[in-house]
């Protein structure tokens, strides 16, 4: 009667990185117009801590990601989290600039 178990989920703390816990408080998206005549939406989502706010950042290609609609100068669609919901992130860089924390290589730990 030896069976193997596979976990459905990874273990949170299973991959190196620093782990964030926060409350999703707003979503955003703008426009960004490269010097090489390229764009890239620039997608932001604030987490509150205790104490304090963490901004986690993304740059997306709406040509190679269908995350992101883009319709002219207006973004139509964008990868959002649920406000107000408690979440695990997996974050590889933070920076802090003027009191402000960032994040720019991060992914979900949890849902």
């Amino acid at each position: 009667m030896d069976k193997t178990t596979k976990p459905l989920v990874s273990a949170i703390g299973s991959k190196p990185g620093i782990y964030v816990n926060g409350i999703v408080i707003s979503n955003d998206a703008r426009k960004v117009n490269l010097k090489d005549g390229t764009t890239r939406v620039s997608v932001k989502h604030e987490l509150a801590l205790d104490p304090g706010l963490i901004s986690l950042d993304r740059f997306i290609d709406p040509k190679m990601n269908n995350e992101v609609k883009l319709v002219g100068e207006e973004i139509k669609e964008y990868p959002k989290l649920t406000k107000f919901e408690p979440i695990i992130v997996r974050v590889q860089k933070i920076k802090e600039y003027n009191g402000q924390m960032t994040a720019s290589d991060w992914e979900l730990a949890s849902n």
